[in-house]
């Protein structure tokens, strides 16, 4: 089956409403919350800050993470139209990839490259300490409506889909092969009762 998408919604699963954190879901695993969502008065930009995963080893995967953003940008450009700048702050912790040797460095380099895949601009990537890394950083930019950004983003959601839809089909356990009649029969044919022998 072809994965369609994460699902967002506002908190306890019902609609959201701008400027309220929302919630992330594939099907029905809770992924996390994007705990702040700021507003301008008159509804044209947001930023967009401070995610937080349910269970960080789900988002352990960098294809998760990757796809959460983009997932998240491309449902704020297609419900509201009257946005036209999202600032983007991206720093929280992927633990398999940040305690890995360089692994803060690599994690804020690809999160770089990925925002400016989608049409990021103005991309900073600052240190911040954290109690468990000796480095962490924050990589953030802004993402400004035009013809070239919807169309860096809707591609990036379909590619991103698409190999997430793969992943998530590749580590999932594979059925086990149906038994034959044939190889029931004989294993019937084993246990033959103590008083037969």
């Amino acid at each position: 089956m072809m994965f369609k998408g994460l699902r967002i919604t506002g908190l306890r699963s019902g609609p959201y409403v701008l400027g309220e954190p929302l919630d992330v879901f594939d099907g029905k695993v809770h992924l996390g919350r994007l705990h702040t969502v700021n507003a301008s008065a008159d509804g044209a930009e947001l930023r967009l800050e401070d995610f937080r995963a349910t269970d960080l080893r789900q988002l352990g995967s960098w294809r998760t993470a990757r796809l959460i953003v983009v997932e998240v940008l491309s449902f704020f450009i297609e419900r509201f139209p009257s946005i036209s700048a999202i600032g983007i702050v991206l720093s929280a912790d992927i633990e398999s990839l940040e305690s890995q040797k360089d692994g803060a460095t690599r994690l804020a380099s690809a999160r770089a490259q990925m925002l400016q895949s989608v049409g990021v601009h103005d991309i900073h990537v600052t240190p911040r300490p954290h109690p468990r890394y000796s480095a962490h950083f924050v990589v953030s930019g802004v993402w400004l409506y035009n013809r070239d950004n919807a169309d860096l983003l809707a591609g990036a959601l379909q590619d991103e889909r698409q190999a997430y839809g793969q992943f998530r089909a590749a580590a999932q356990p594979a059925a086990a092969a149906p038994r034959s009649v044939l190889s029931r029969l004989l294993q019937k044919d084993r246990r033959v009762p103590a008083a037969h022998k």
